[in-house]
C-alpha cells in the first residue's frame, strides 16, 4: 500500500510545483518581462505532453507580446489538437490574439469564439473579441462587450485599459484619459495603466504630464531590474525632450 500512494504522492508534488512555476512566468509576462520569463522557462523540466503543450502556450504568448504573431502561431498550433479542454482554449484565445495583430479580424473572431465556447467567462477572451469587432466595424456590439465587461470587473486593469484603447480609437482622448485617471486613484501603482495614460496625455499635447509619468515609469524599471523596458522608456522621454536627464540629474547648488 505505502509503494502504491508513494508514486502518487511524488506525481502530485510534481504537478503542483510545475504549475506554480508556469504562474509565475505568467505573471513576468504579464508584467511585459519577457526576458525574465524566457529564462524561467528555459529552466523547466519537462515531464508529459500536456507540460509541453503548457510551455508552447507560453511561448506563443512572448511572441505575442513582442508583437511576432508568426512564431506566436507556429506555438500556439503545436498546442491546438488536444484533447485537454483547457489547452484548446487557451490556444484558440492566443491564436485569435496572433491573427488580430496580423489584421486578420475574421480569423482572430472565429479563433476567440472558440475559445469562449470552453471559457466562457474568459476576460482576456472577451478583450479580444471586442477589440477584433470594433476593428471589424461591430462598434456598438465592441462597446456592450466592453461596457458589461466595465460593470463587473471596475478593477481589472486590462478591462480599463481595453475600454480606454476604445474611447481612443474614435479619437476621444478626453474620455479615455478620464477612465484611466479614475482607475489610477484606485490602483496608483499600476505600471501598465501609467504608461498608456501618459501616452494618452502626449497625444493630447500634454507632454509635461506625460514626461512625469514616463519618469515614474522609468525609475520603477531600474528598481526591479528590468533594464530593456528602462531603456526603452528612457528612449521616450528623450526623444520628447532630449535635455530630460540632463537637467534631471544636475547637480544641485548648495547655498553657503
Amino acid at each position: 500500500l505505502l509503494l502504491a500512494v508513494l508514486p502518487n504522492q511524488f506525481l502530485i508534488a510534481n504537478a503542483a510545483s510545475f504549475n506554480k512555476k508556469i504562474n509565475e512566468i505568467q505573471k513576468e509576462i504579464n508584467r511585459d518581462n519577457v526576458k525574465e520569463a524566457t529564462r524561467l522557462l528555459k529552466k523547466i523540466k519537462i515531464s508529459s505532453e500536456t507540460e509541453q503543450d503548457r510551455i508552447n502556450l507560453l511561448f506563443g504568448d512572448i511572441y505575442v507580446k513582442i508583437n511576432q504573431p508568426n512564431k506566436a502561431i507556429a506555438f500556439y498550433e503545436k498546442s491546438y489538437m488536444t484533447t485537454n479542454e483547457k489547452i484548446e482554449s487557451l490556444a484558440n484565445l492566443g491564436l485569435a490574439e496572433a491573427h488580430l495583430q496580423q489584421g486578420k479580424l475574421s480569423k482572430a473572431i472565429n479563433y476567440v469564439e472558440q475559445s469562449l465556447l470552453v471559457d466562457e467567462d474568459s476576460t482576456r477572451a472577451k478583450i479580444v473579441l471586442a477589440t477584433a469587432k470594433n476593428r471589424n466595424g461591430d462598434h456598438e456590439e465592441a462597446l456592450q462587450i466592453l461596457d458589461d465587461l466595465y460593470f463587473s470587473n471596475k478593477d481589472n486593469d486590462e478591462v480599463n485599459l481595453a475600454i480606454s484603447n476604445y474611447y481612443a480609437s474614435f479619437d476621444d482622448n478626453k474620455k479615455a484619459i478620464d477612465i484611466l485617471e479614475k482607475f489610477l486613484k484606485r490602483s496608483p501603482a499600476n505600471i501598465k495603466v501609467m504608461n498608456q495614460l501618459a501616452n494618452l496625455y502626449w497625444l493630447n499635447g500634454d507632454s509635461e504630464k506625460a514626461i512625469a509619468l514616463k519618469y515614474k515609469i522609468y525609475k520603477h524599471h531600474v528598481y526591479t531590474g528590468n533594464r530593456y523596458l528602462a531603456d526603452k522608456t528612457k528612449i521616450w522621454i528623450i526623444s520628447v525632450e532630449p535635455d530630460y536627464f540632463t537637467k534631471k540629474n544636475k547637480p544641485k547648488t548648495i547655498s553657503p
